[in-house]
């Protein structure tokens, strides 16, 4: 960021000092030398001898030279050895602040630099330590090697100068303190712990808490060690306070060592043993029994002692067990420390006691809370450690920099730092802010719970459900809402195992809810598995540790001599104490299995040897140890023979009779032990003993099962008759897990239910009825009734009230009062079975009922099993589980829970009869474990929610827990889903309790739908719930706002957005699939509605419009079939027939019709909701959203074409829809539009065109006119504005069709005839009478009467009318029948409509600023009443008295006198004048054009110049520019197509003012504008001819060119007619000459440029001709040159000297090569001599073939005058040339000026490029020739080699044709020269003319 610079302030002129930044450079060097090291470091010891050289290379820096880099250590020991820390150093001083950046050069990173350098240093020498320990073998002699202990200085000192430059680090303040420990100085290690928990706190003020977990196990470790000083002072400061309240939880108790591999004599207050180490040197002498154990583990030990007596029997000697490195454990430690302390029980005793005793004051609460505290410092310091080593530099005693610069606020106290009760003053505040913003963030998603969670609630309540438990349920989660902690006021088990699942997250567990469905084993062994006491709920032990007590044991065996008998013992003995308390692994159960039978005969012993000497020292505390190792001995004999002795077993007999006599041994020492034992003793064992003496009944063969039932049975009783309860949870025996009386009244359910269970699986589901009938008792009993015992079937059952007889279901009875007692022992054995066994019998149930095709009764199963599973999460067997043994369990049911909410859902939603024989309880029923369902899987919400706000982190990013989530989801897609079904079966049932139960379904859809869409997971399950919620509201009529719920529904699966409703869409995370033909048919109808309920307008911009287009686009293209196709050719014939008079006025009373025939394919649904209807109209709107009035350019017609192609599909299949029809007409009305509006090129060449249009649009609008009255009132009464435009438009179509440009050609029908066959032979007549002109008016102003009914307001309507009356008021009476002359409008009719338009205009409201009145009505009623009073129908006076009272009248409307017809005219132009006043934007151009016909009335013969000029006059005001450019703009209420008639029938009225005027100029500017546009103008050919025909016959009358009647040139020979144009070429080109026939021939020939084909020349050329003769004659012998006879006689001479030459030359070349007449015998032939060659002159020859023709042509005399004209505009000849000619061709000056002559009929336009409109061709109409184009080779003629053409002169007309391009011409370099003059001077009048267009279109 650049420094701040004060303007003010002008900078030192001594700029170029280069500032130094040698230090930066070097801080960056050692920086990268440290991230080598670092990288080095990292990648472990195999990379430790590069680390140590990257960490020496480090240290070479110039950095560590530096004075500010030398520590107060440093200095104080200058003169000492820096090996050995002296007890006397003082402490390090603050960094003076001046040190903080030398010289400005920004070192202050320079202590940070070195503190890492210091700190990961001595780390490195740490961990180089380890590893030798590690690798060397006896770790205890490598500790106390010199050189380890000398690296372990090297390291403290290292960390002491780290710590110089960063005092904040306390978990460096740790490891210094560790290491000084191992260098056995204590009071260095209670220095640095004192450091750690900052002792510069003030704790008078107020109690502190160690901030960080670094300073709480620093206190930790100084609290043990003041303990073991003993010192009471020290810990009785008040900064020890919380330690000592408090303690560190035994997951965080591992990490409290930092450097555990490192010994810590500290420990003890005795110095250690001096002969320790002579000693282990002695024993290392001794030689042992090693056994490598390959892990460290207690099962990898048993399993390696198994291995070593199977290899090498039993052995005396001594044991040494080499393990790997075994991670120390709290248990280790403990008996590492207290081991070597037998001699000072009586000093750890009291130690201990007072440590335990001085805290005893604390306060209950805080000895609860301290596990939450060091819980919350957990999570500080695991944010702590995703920093990195070096974070620390920013820590909290150096909060501004590493350097030691104080805070700004605290310079003047820089020596202290704020303390830590400041910063959190300062942070409590933030904290309250985030809480806040957690708050904040959380409210959307509490918002979305409480609302459906209440709408649950008051739906389940109005449907009956009562269940107290499930209100409660929804009022907790109600309740939650208010809470920003959900998750953390959880108390229900079930849901507090969802959530430690997920915030426990255990992979190996959660992978039974992933894994995918097994098929059920269905056979008597399933239910065995099932039954067996191991399945059941109980609460699980926490695992086994493996390396728990491992160290101790291994150095306990290493110190001392013990063999492998003894250890084997001492084995079994650890692994006794864990029997009860922990769940072995497999591996470790099979480790304990292998030592209990390899080595029993030695544990037998040495039980026998303990069992002696415990009788005979009466120790009662090993004789207690010994029982318990004998009884599970007993117990794990018991559970190894049950396995090897199942049916399914396969091992040997032998195996099997050893294994016996084991057990029966210790089943005898067992017995022998209980019966000696006191009745004092624990009576645990006991139970134990006889628990597993009866199941060793069960495995005694030949015992009869009543025996074994009744040993059950007195063991229950013995069990139930102690005095306390008895529950023994066996975790580690697989056949007698738990002791108990209900376990052993389930082993009595077994016996007793085992054969309704054999025979239950026995019978396959080949007889579905047996397996029912034995199920449904048992598992629904409420559902069955018995008969009474008069039935004579008792044992007849009826289900579900289904009796065979009416009477059936008064008589019979419940079968649970009638149960025997076979049946009731099947429902006690349930009532102690497991989920799973149930579940299993229901599903049996449910597929005997799918197997009957009883689809509703397996559905009703798979509620009821949803409903037991429920009841389990309830039950006591699942509440008084631990939570860890809970949660295990929990999943498997989860996934029981997941399996059955698919298959019902999918039966609820496939299935129409699943609800049938649902009656009201068990909906109820059914809804309350649904409900109970949603309140437990929403925990995953709470959780995700609090995860997405930030307040927690997922406990995984595994693949695995993001499936978990993923699968939660699903469910509560599912469960949400599944309940709604069931909440709509249930308001079918109940629908007195709901008013509006549509809408209540329909909110209670989007209420799940906010809950799962704000989470981003209601696409999951493959979208179940979106695409049912689709379905529901498509099939729900009577909803309120249901297209919000629709249009996010659509935006969800599809991306569709309607673009209605009251909310916007929101995203839900779903990713849109595609939509396809099925779905979209669905969705029709209500797109339809809403489409229809928009205007278009506002459509096409919406986002339904894109959704309408990507619907059309699944359905495709319209299936066709023959009665699709044969309405289409119906319509095509009807738009192509005539009109017939007598069908319009039929279409008046609706009697029209089409003959259509009913179409039935797919697509008839959607036409039924008039689907293509708007997608024509989406398409027609889109072409006419831009007016066609206000459009500056063509616009394109696809969007026209599709729509008219939808609105023809959609007639196709209701060929009655009036709308259609109109819409269609208006389409064939915009498509003619479109045709006449840009240009008038089609009215000229291509009016069949035009007129199938309009016959299409009049057959449609009537069609649509005669089906609009059979609409209903109301319908029509909703399209008034339809009516209004069908009625305006349809008689705009009429009248326009009448008029000019289309002039009545629609109804005509002079091609279309009907033969009728006489009796004289066949004729032809017309098939019905043509619509006359009048009738045609008289129709439309008919049908502009009935618009005006609809919308009198609109004043289009009565104008009209005005217009239609003065047409048939202007028809003469003679040509009219006789009922028309009758109804012939009167004059009175025509002002009368003509007033009543000026007052409907009148009314409109003023138009704003800027927008110009209506003037059409006002002009037109002034125009009609001129015109009324120049026909004599009205009186001047009359006629003014009816303007005067217009609102636009002259003089404010005040009377006028019209005494004199001379008067009227000036009143008339002064009211058109008004007028054009008002229009300012002089858009009106008729008034202007009517204002000049008043004054020059054109079809009067005594208008004069004067009336010319006013006129012109007029018209150059307002209409013409300078350039004679016509500004003629379209006006809006202007018809289309109308406008190249107006300015057809101006440019003949200018014509005729520029005639009379004279005026040549002006002529001539408007013809070049004429030609240039012609596509702009009505008829152009003829208006182009007929202005050409003016032009020139003003040209004949200016320059009195005469015509010529006789061929004055026929005397005048070839060669003088040479000579003399020449001399007229060369007068003209003179600048002096002038000449009136000179100056008319100028003119003529531009125009005959000008005209360029479009006219044929005739006319042009005789006025060409006749002004060169006239020049000819007048001009050529006055000018001065020699006689022309001289000259002939002279060209004679030459051209025979030249032919002589050319003949001796032809003549020498032949001597020359004697045998050319033989290589070349044609050229005989081609001679034309009989004899040899040389015979005659190729002179003579030549002259006979080419006779010259007398006279001059007129070919040649236009060709001449051209060229006058263009040496006109050349000018004069440059001096000293003399031939214009290409430089290769040696061409006659002659010659070239007719090549000059003949290459200037390629004519250009008037910017210099080809233009077909405006280039000039030589047409020639009597046969002469014209130019043909140049060749693209043109530019190749000087390089070319070959001769010229002879000149056209010389040729005569027969040789000219006989030539193969007869028309080609060369063009020479002088006459491409006068071209591009030519062309010049084009170019010139081209740029004067546009820029005349730019002024003019600027004006405009």
């Amino acid at each position: 960021m650049p420094a701040f610079s004060a303007l003010n302030v002008e900078p030192e002129e001594n700029i170029d000092e280069e500032i130094d930044n040698t230090r930066e450079i070097q801080i960056d060097e050692a920086l990268k030398r440290f991230q080598t090291a670092l990288k080095l470091h990292a990648q472990g010891p195999k990379h430790y001898e590069d680390a140590s050289s990257a960490y020496e290379y480090m240290f070479e820096s110039e950095i560590f030279q530096y004075p500010e880099s030398t520590t107060d250590f440093e200095r104080a020991e200058r003169q000492s050895d820096q090996r050995h820390l002296t007890l006397d150093v003082p402490f390090p001083q603050p960094l003076d602040v001046s040190q903080g950046d030398i010289e400005g050069s920004g070192s202050s990173s320079l202590p940070q630099t070195l503190y890492l350098a210091y700190k990961n240093h001595g780390q490195f020498s740490l961990d180089t330590i380890k590893h030798v320990a590690k690798t060397a073998g006896d770790a205890n002699v490598v500790l106390r090697d010199k050189k380890v202990l000398a690296s372990a200085q090297k390291a403290l000192y290292e960390f002491s100068q780290a710590l110089d430059f960063d005092p904040s680090d306390a978990e460096l303040w740790r490891r210094a303190s560790r290491v000084a420990a191992f260098l056995n100085s204590a009071r260095i290690g209670r220095y640095c712990l004192e450091a750690a928990i900052e002792l510069d706190d003030d704790p008078a003020v107020e109690e502190v808490e160690p901030p960080s977990l670094a300073e709480g196990f620093a206190g930790e470790q100084l609290k043990k060690q003041l303990n073991i000083l003993s010192d009471d002072l020290a810990l009785s400061h008040p900064i020890m306070l919380p330690f000592l309240k408090k303690s560190i939880s035994d997951r965080l108790m591992k990490y409290l060592d930092p450097f555990p591999f490192l010994p810590n004599p500290t420990l003890l207050l005795v110095p250690p043993r001096v002969s320790e180490t002579a000693l282990g040197v002695e024993q290392q002498k001794v030689e042992r029994l090693i056994i490598n154990v390959p892990g460290a583990s207690w099962a990898d030990l048993g399993m390696s002692l198994v291995h070593s007596v199977a290899a090498a029997g039993i052995s005396g000697e001594a044991m040494t067990l080499n393990f790997p490195d075994i991670p120390d454990t709290q248990e280790d430690v403990q008996m590492l420390v207290e081991r070597p302390k037998p001699e000072q029980p009586e000093e750890n005793s009291t130690v201990q006691s007072a440590s335990e005793n001085r805290p005893v004051a604390q306060a209950k609460d805080d000895q609860s809370d301290s596990t939450k505290e060091i819980g919350a410092d957990a999570g500080n310091i695991v944010e702590d450690a995703r920093v990195g080593r070096s974070v620390s530099v920013h820590s909290r005693k150096r909060s501004q920099s590493a350097a030691g610069l104080p805070d700004g606020a605290d310079e003047e106290v820089a020596d202290h730092k704020r303390s830590k009760r400041t910063r959190r003053r300062e942070t409590a505040g933030e904290v309250m802010d985030t809480n806040t913003q957690y708050a904040t963030q959380l409210q959307p998603f509490q918002a979305a719970d409480q609302n459906l969670f209440q709408m649950t609630r008051n739906m389940v309540e109005n449907l009956g459900v009562t269940d107290r438990d499930t209100l409660d349920r929804l009022a907790e989660v109600l309740d939650s809402c208010a809470s920003s902690t959900r998750t953390a006021k959880l108390e229900r088990p079930a849901m507090v195992d969802l959530r430690d699942s997920l915030v426990k997250f255990d992979e190996e567990s959660t992978r039974v809810v992933l894994n995918k469905k097994e098929a059920s084993s269905v056979g008597f062994s399933s239910f065995l598995e099932h039954s067996k006491p191991g399945s059941q709920n109980k609460p699980e032990t926490p695992m086994f540790h493996d390396t728990n007590g491992l160290k101790a044991f291994a150095r306990k065996v290493n110190d001392n001599c013990i063999g492998i008998q003894d250890v084997a013992f001492e084995w079994v003995s650890h692994v006794c104490l864990t029997y009860l308390t922990s769940k072995w692994s497999d591996s470790m159960k099979t480790a304990v299995v292998q030592v209990i039978s390899h080595l029993d005969e030695d544990i037998w012993n040495r039980v026998q040897y303990e069992l002696e000497y415990c009788i005979s020292s009466e120790n009662r505390t090993q004789r207690n140890k010994i029982d318990q190792i004998v009884q599970m001995l007993f117990e794990l004999h018991l559970d190894v023979y049950e396995r090897i002795t199942n049916p399914n077993s396969a091992v040997d007999p032998a195996i099997r009779l050893e294994t016996r006599g084991r057990l029966g041994r210790w089943f005898t020492l067992a017995s022998r032990m209980s019966r000696d034992r006191p009745e004092t003793a624990d009576c645990s064992l006991s139970a134990r003993f006889l628990w597993s003496a009866v199941f060793s009944v069960t495995l005694t063969e030949g015992v009869s099962r009543d025996h074994i039932l009744q040993c059950w049975k007195s063991l229950r009783d013995k069990l139930v008759e102690a005095q306390e309860t008895v529950d023994i949870r066996l975790p580690n025996n697989a056949i007698m897990p738990e002791v108990s009386a209900h376990a052993a009244d389930r082993e009595i359910s077994k016996l007793t239910t085992m054969d309704f269970f054999l025979g239950l699986f026995q019978n396959d589901l080949s007889d579905p009825v047996s397996v029912i009938e034995s199920l449904e008792p048992v598992l629904n009993p409420s559902s069955v009734h018995v008969a009474m015992p008069a039935s004579t079937t008792p044992e007849a059952m009826i289900i579900d009230g289904e009796p065979a007889n009416p009477t059936a279901d008064h008589d019979g009875l419940p079968i649970a009062e009638a149960a025997n007692a076979g049946l009731q022992d099947l429902w006690k054995f349930l009532l102690g079975t497991g989920t799973e066994l149930r579940l299993f019998l229901w599903t049996r149930l449910g597929e005997a009922y799918s197997a009957i095709n009883y689809t509703t009764k397996q559905f009703s199963c798979l509620l009821k099993s949803i409903e037991m599973i429920m009841t389990d999460f309830e039950q006591d067997s699942y509440l008084t589980m631990s939570a860890d043994a809970r949660r295990p369990v929990f999943l498997k049911m989860l996934k029981f829970l997941d399996e059955l909410l698919i298959q019902t859902l999918s039966m609820a939603l496939n299935d129409v009869e699943a609800f049938d024989i649902i009656d009201d309880e068990h909906l109820k029923s059914s809804i309350s474990a649904l409900v109970k369902v949603s309140c437990m899987l929403h925990v995953s919400c709470m959780y995700e929610d609090e995860v997405r706000v930030g307040m927690k982190q997922h406990a995984s990013n595994g693949a695995t827990f993001q499936s978990f989530l993923t699968k939660l989801r699903e469910m509560q897609v599912r469960n949400w889903s599944l309940l709604y079904t069931v909440l709509e079966a249930g308001i079918a049932q109940n629908k007195a309790g709901f008013t509006t139960p549509d809408n209540d379904l329909a909110d209670y859809l989007a209420a799940t739908h906010q809950v799962l869409g704000l989470r981003k997971f209601c696409k999951a399950s493959n979208k179940i719930f979106l695409k049912m919620m689709r379905m529901e509201l498509l099939k729900q009529n009577l909803i309120d706002n249901w297209e919000d719920y629709l249009g996010q529904v659509l935006y969800d699966l599809y991306g569709l957005k309607l673009g209605v409703g009251l909310s916007e869409v929101q995203d839900h995370g779903c990713p849109p699939e595609k939509l396809e033909r099925r779905n979209t048919t669905a969705l029709v109808e209500r797109v339809s509605v809403l489409a229809n309920g928009m205007p278009m307008k506002d459509l096409l911009k919406s986002d339904l419009k894109t959704t309408i287009e990507h619907m059309q686009q699944a359905i495709g293209q319209t299936k066709s079939n023959q009665q699709f196709i044969q309405n289409l050719r119906i319509f095509n014939q009807t738009l192509q027939r005539p009109i017939p008079p007598l069908r319009l006025y039929e279409a008046l009373k609706g009697n029209i019709s089409i003959d259509a025939v009913t179409v039935n394919t797919p697509d008839s649904a959607l036409a039924k909701h008039r689907w293509f209807f708007l997608l024509g109209m989406i398409a027609f709107t889109k072409f006419k959203g831009v007016d066609l009035n206000r459009r500056q350019t063509p616009g394109a017609t696809d969007d026209l074409r599709i729509g008219a192609t939808f609105l023809r599909q959609q007639l196709q299949f209701t060929p009655d829809q009036w709308d259609a029809w109109f819409r269609l007409a208006e389409c064939f009305d915009y498509e003619l539009d479109e045709s006449v509006l840009w240009t008038a090129d089609k009215m000229n060449k291509e009016r069949a065109e035009l007129v199938k249009y309009q016959r299409s649009a009049i057959h449609c609008y009537t069609l649509a006119l005669s089906q609009s009255r059979y609409t209903p009132p109301e319908r029509l009464a909703e399209c008034i504005d339809d009516i209004h435009d069908l009625y305006h438009k349809f008689g705009m179509r009429m009248y326009a069709s009448s008029r000019e440009p289309f002039a009545m050609e629609p109804f005509h029908h002079s091609e279309h005839k009907r033969f009728v066959i006489l009796e004289s032979g066949v004729e032809s007549k017309d098939l019905h009478s043509q619509m006359e002109d009048y009738k045609v008016w008289k129709y439309a102003a008919r049908l502009f009467r009935k618009a005006m009914e609809v919308r009198p307001k609109q004043w289009q309507n009565p104008y009209m009318v005005a217009k239609c009356i003065w047409k048939m008021y202007q028809k003469p009476p003679t040509s009219l029948d006789h009922g028309d002359r009758r109804d012939r409008p009167t004059m009175q009719t025509v002002i009368g409509a003509l007033e009543r338009a000026v007052e409907v205009v009148s009314a409109l409201p003023k138009p704003r600023h800027g927008q110009d009145p209506v003037l059409e009505p006002h002009y037109k009623i002034v125009s009609i009443l001129h015109k009324l009073v120049m026909r004599g129908d009205i009186a001047p006076q009359e006629a003014a008295n009816i303007l005067q009272r217009q609102p636009y009248a002259i003089q404010d409307g005040e009377p006028v006198d019209i005494s004199e017809p001379e008067d009227w005219e000036p009143y008339v132009i002064k009211t058109l004048s008004h007028l054009r006043e008002k229009d300012r934007s002089n858009w009106q151009h008729r008034i202007i054009m009517r204002h000049a016909r008043i004054l020059f009335d054109e079809n009067s013969e005594e208008q004069g110049y004067v009336q010319a000029m006013a006129a012109f006059g007029v018209l150059r005001e307002s209409m013409l520019t300078k350039t004679m450019v016509m500004n003629v703009w379209k006006c809006d209420a202007e018809r289309p197509g109308r406008h190249h008639v107006y300015t057809e029938q101006y440019i003949r009225f200018i014509v005729k003012l520029l005639i009379v005027l004279k005026d040549r100029t002006n002529f001539e500017a408007l013809l070049r504008r004429l030609r240039k546009k012609g596509a702009d103008f009505y008829h152009f050919s003829d208006l182009w001819q007929t202005c050409c025909i003016s032009y020139l016959r003003l040209i004949r009358q200016t320059y009195q060119i005469l015509p010529v009647l006789e061929d004055d040139f026929k005397a005048i020979s070839p060669e003088e007619f040479e000579i003399m144009t020449s001399r007229i070429s060369d007068w003209s080109s003179d600048p002096s000459s002038s000449h009136p026939a000179l100056s008319a021939l100028q003119e003529t020939v531009e125009l005959k440029k000008l005209n360029a084909g479009l006219m044929k020349a005739g006319a042009i050329d005789d006025l060409v001709s006749d002004c060169y003769t006239a020049l000819y004659m007048e001009i050529a012998k006055t000018l001065p040159g020699p006689a022309v006879s001289t000259m002939i006689a002279e060209q004679e001479q030459a051209r025979l000297r030249e032919e002589t030459r050319q003949s001796e030359k032809a003549l020498e070349s032949k001597s020359l090569n004697p045998l050319s007449s033989l290589l070349n015998p044609q050229s005989h032939e081609n001679s034309g001599a009989e004899g040899g060659a040389g015979d005659s002159v190729p002179a003579n020859t030549e002259g006979a073939q080419r006779p010259r023709k007398t006279g001059i042509r007129r070919a040649d005399i236009l060709r001449k005058a051209e060229q006058a004209v263009l040496r006109v505009q050349e000018g004069p000849k440059p001096n000293g040339t003399k031939s214009r000619g290409s430089v290769s061709s040696g061409k006659t000056p002659a010659a070239e000026e007719g090549k000059e002559g003949e290459a200037n009929d390629d004519l250009r336009s008037d910017n210099g490029a080809p233009d077909e409109d405006v280039d000039m061709k030589d047409e020639e109409v009597e046969g002469d020739l014209s130019s043909a184009p140049g060749s693209v080779h043109d530019s190749a003629d000087d390089e070319s080699d070959l001769s010229d053409a002879p000149p056209e002169d010389v040729l005569d007309e027969d040789e000219a044709q006989q030539l193969m391009f007869p028309n080609l011409i060369r063009k020479s370099m002088d006459v491409a020269g006068g071209d591009s003059g030519s062309e010049d001077s084009n170019a010139g009048d081209s740029e004067g003319e546009d820029g005349e267009e730019e002024t003019d279109a600027a004006e405009e």
